[in-house]
This record gives C-alpha cells, sequence and structure tokens, in this order.
C-alpha cells in the first residue's frame, strides 16, 4: 500500500498552478504576502454533501472576505461539467476542477472506502444535504474521495489541516474560520 502525504501545522504547503472554473489560473504562490488561502476538497458537483458544503462556504463567504482570505473549492468534476450546470458561476469563491486529482495528491487528500460512505456522520450530512434541496447528481472522479480542508497563512505554511475520515466530513465554514 502506497503511503499518502500527511501535511501538518507548520509545513510549507506544496505550491500548484491550475486553472479555475473560468479558466483563469490560480497559484498558492500568488497569495504568498498577502492573503490567506484556504482550500476545500469535495467530491464532485453532483454530490449531494458537496453540493450542501458549497452552499455553506458562499453563505460564510462574507466572513472569509472580512478577514482578507482567499477560499478555493476543488471538485472532480471537470470544467465542461461545471460550465454546462452553471454551477462556477454561483459562487464568489473560486471554484476548481481538478479531475485527474492531481491537487488532492499533492495535499494527500485520499480515498476511503465502502464504509466512508456508509459511515453515520456521512449518512447524516446526505439526508441534510437532501432535506434542503441537494440532489444526487452525476458521479464523477473516484467514487470514495474523501475531503479534506486546509487554512494556510499568509507566509504560505499550513495552519490547520484536516482530512476527512468519511465522505461527510468536511468541516462547515465557522470551524475553518477558527483557524485563520
Amino acid at each position: 500500500m502506497e503511503k499518502t502525504l500527511v501535511l501538518k501545522k507548520g509545513d510549507v504547503a506544496p505550491d500548484f498552478t491550475i486553472a479555475d472554473s473560468q479558466g483563469a489560473p490560480f497559484s498558492l504562490a500568488d497569495y504568498r504576502g498577502g492573503k490567506s488561502v484556504v482550500l476545500v476538497f469535495l467530491r464532485y458537483a453532483g454530490c449531494p454533501i458537496c453540493q450542501l458544503a458549497l452552499a455553506d462556504l458562499k453563505e460564510s463567504y462574507p466572513d472569509f472576505a472580512a478577514k482578507n482570505v482567499e477560499v478555493a473549492a476543488f471538485v472532480q468534476s471537470p470544467r465542461e461539467t461545471l460550465d454546462v450546470k452553471n454551477i462556477a458561476s454561483a459562487f464568489p469563491f473560486r471554484l476548481i476542477p481538478d479531475p485527474d486529482g492531481r491537487i488532492y495528491e499533492q495535499y494527500g487528500v485520499g480515498s476511503g472506502d465502502f464504509t466512508s460512505l456508509i459511515a453515520p456522520k456521512t449518512l447524516i450530512q446526505g439526508v441534510k444535504a437532501t432535506l434542503q434541496g441537494h440532489f444526487q447528481g452525476k458521479m464523477e472522479g473516484n467514487q470514495w474521495q474523501l475531503p479534506g480542508d486546509f487554512v494556510i497563512d499568509t507566509e504560505g505554511k499550513i495552519k490547520f489541516a484536516h482530512i476527512g475520515k468519511n465522505m461527510g466530513d468536511n468541516l462547515p465554514p465557522n470551524e475553518l474560520l477558527k483557524h485563520i
């Protein structure tokens, strides 16, 4: 079994450049010395739990902006999916398609298994998402993908790192804001 990278507080965040959902380059290095950055790794655009997480980020975005924080949410869906559904334009933060999982891998955001899918927290978040009008769409990417959350300071160091233990284990925005 391949050892997964484990990033922790104080580590230098791996730099990368990737096109966002609008085709504009997003590079972590561009924020050094200026803004803190929150990276949120989700599954795919059709995932109800991920749709709920994106909606929660959207609602809390003014709190991040007030703290001069750039938010970037990663999904495994290709840009074409985001374009067709006009998903990208619905959010005030950067939405990053990473269908080949390159940045997920750089940050050690790996896969779960069947138990991650049926974990109580996953099921609770799934019901909550559905009750709020978020429904299952097209599955894209790694079906076992786990979520992850990272807070990176203005010097490019990780202030906080969290890799989900199951598919419903991404952190709510208020938890991320505590680590800025």
